[in-house]
């Protein structure tokens, strides 16, 4: 069964520019996996765009063929080097996986 994964981040930088400035690398780095991963299905990356004092910077939106496929996604080392280039920006985190039909 598809399983969907989303992730939203806070990220570092003080000020709105800084943090578009971080999340345009982030999606630089996570949208080429579509088509190079086994399982991944689809990526989307988006950055917020209203609230931004009180809203979430960064959400991805991922859909892989099963838990195995999402697991394979997890440890694969084009997805571990560009969790690098996340990690260098991101303060917080927030995951859910879900099973869809």
């Amino acid at each position: 069964m598809t399983v969907r994964h989303i992730v939203t981040w806070k990220l570092s930088g003080e000020a709105v520019a800084d943090r578009d400035a971080q999340a345009s690398e982030i999606i630089a780095a996570l949208q080429p996996l579509v088509g190079r991963i086994p399982g991944l299905r689809s990526l989307e990356v988006r950055r917020n765009t209203l609230n931004h004092d009180d809203n979430w910077d960064l959400t991805l939106v991922s859909e892989h063929d099963d838990a195995a496929a999402l697991a394979g996604y997890a440890v694969h080392p084009e997805h571990v080097a560009a969790g690098a280039v996340v990690k260098q920006h991101a303060v917080s985190r927030a995951c859910v996986d879900f099973e869809i039909e």
